[in-house]
C-alpha cells in the first residue's frame, strides 16, 4: 500500500455510480463540463438597421453599421449567408454614396469568397457590379496555397465545410481568403491570407480549454468514434484536468494517466477499479503468498495431503487372543 492514498477521478456513463472503497485509492466522482452556450452576435439586427439606412438614402450610416460586423469570424463559424448579405448591401451603399471604387472592391471581395448573390433587393447598378465580379473571379486562374499546422487538422476555406486535412494543398481564386483549422484536442484557429502573395500558410493552434475538449469528446462519440481510444483519452484528460482518471462504461473501464491510456479491464466495481489500478501501476499487485486465497488453498492442500498420508499409513489394531 502507498503511504498516502492515490487520488483517482471516476467518470461514469451512469448519472450516479456508488464508489466502494478500494484500499490505497482516494476515489471521487468527476463530471464533464457543460457545453458553452452559443454567443448571440446580433448579426440580424445590424443587417436590418443597415438596410433601413440604405432605403432612407443614408449611405454613410448604412456602411457604418455594416463595418461593425466581423465577417471573417462569421465565415469561420460556417455562416456564409450573413457575409453575403452584408457585402452585397455594402456594395449598394457605397455605390449610392458615389464611392464607386469602393463598391467595385467590395463586390470583388464577395466574389473571391465564393459567396452567392443574395435575394435581398439592391440597386440594379450594384447588382451588375456583383455579377461582373463573380464572372471575373470564376474565370481567373487559381493560385496554390499550402496550409501547414497540426497534422490531421481539418481545413475549411471561406466558411465552406472542411475539404482536406493538414498537410493541405489548396487552389484558390486570387484575392483574400479566410482559412480555418480545427482538430480534436485543440482550439480552432484561423487566418486571413492573400493569394498568390502567400504560397504557404502556417496556422498554429492552442490546446483546447476544458469546455471545448468536452464538446469535442461528445462530438466524437456522436460520430461513432471510440470513446476511449488515444484521442478520446486525451480529450477526457483535458476536459477533467485530472492527472488520473478511471472511465467506467457499463462493466468495462479504462485508466487514463497523464492524458494517456494506461490500462483497460472489465468487471464490477470495486474489483474493476482495483484491477485497473494494478494494471496501470498505481498500486503494486500483491504477491501470491500475500493473498487470502493463497492460504486457503495451502490449508486445503495441506489437509488433503495429511488425510492421504493418514489413510495410506493407517494400520488398524488387530486384536489377538491366546487360549491355554
Amino acid at each position: 500500500m502507498p503511504k498516502h492514498p492515490i487520488a483517482v477521478a471516476v467518470l461514469s456513463d451512469r448519472p450516479t455510480v456508488p464508489l466502494a472503497a478500494v484500499a490505497g485509492l482516494e476515489l471521487h466522482i468527476a463530471a464533464l463540463p457543460q457545453e458553452p452556450r452559443p454567443h448571440d452576435e446580433s448579426v440580424s439586427s445590424v443587417l436590418v438597421d443597415a438596410r433601413r439606412a440604405y432605403a432612407a438614402g443614408e449611405a454613410d450610416r448604412c456602411r457604418q453599421q455594416l463595418a461593425t460586423l466581423d465577417l471573417p469570424g462569421l465565415l469561420v463559424h460556417g455562416n456564409r449567408a450573413a457575409p453575403a448579405r452584408a457585402l452585397a448591401l455594402d456594395t449598394a451603399c457605397a455605390y449610392q454614396g458615389l464611392a464607386r471604387d469602393d463598391a467595385a472592391r467590395i463586390a470583388a471581395r464577395l466574389a473571391v469568397l465564393g459567396l452567392d448573390l443574395p435575394a435581398d433587393a439592391v440597386a440594379r447598378e450594384a447588382e451588375d457590379l456583383i455579377v461582373a465580379a463573380i464572372a471575373k473571379a470564376s474565370a481567373a486562374p487559381r493560385a496554390k496555397l499550402d496550409v501547414a499546422g497540426v497534422i490531421g487538422a481539418r481545413v475549411s476555406v471561406d466558411g465552406r465545410p472542411a475539404t482536406c486535412v493538414i498537410p493541405c494543398p489548396l487552389e484558390l481564386v486570387p484575392g483574400e481568403h479566410v482559412v480555418a483549422v480545427e482538430a480534436d484536442g485543440y482550439a480552432p484557429a484561423w487566418k486571413t491570407v492573400r493569394v498568390p502573395d502567400v504560397a504557404k500558410l502556417v496556422v498554429e493552434q492552442q490546446p483546447a480549454p476544458r469546455e471545448l475538449a468536452a464538446t469535442q469528446w461528445r462530438a466524437r462519440r456522436g460520430r461513432g468514434l471510440p470513446a476511449t481510444d488515444a484521442k478520446g483519452a486525451e480529450l477526457i484528460a483535458l476536459a477533467l484536468a485530472e492527472p488520473r482518471i478511471a472511465y467506467l462504461e457499463g462493466t468495462t473501464g479504462v485508466l487514463i494517466v497523464g492524458g494517456k491510456l494506461r490500462a483497460t479491464g472489465s468487471g464490477q466495481s470495486p474489483t474493476l477499479l482495483r484491477e485497473l489500478a494494478y494494471d496501470g501501476g498505481l498500486l503494486q499487485r500483491p504477491k501470491a503468498w500475500q493473498r487470502p486465497w493463497f492460504w486457503i488453498v495451502v490449508a486445503g492442500a495441506t489437509a488433503l495431503v495429511s488425510g492421504a498420508v493418514i489413510y495410506a499409513t493407517y494400520q488398524p489394531e488387530i486384536p489377538t487372543m491366546v487360549i491355554f
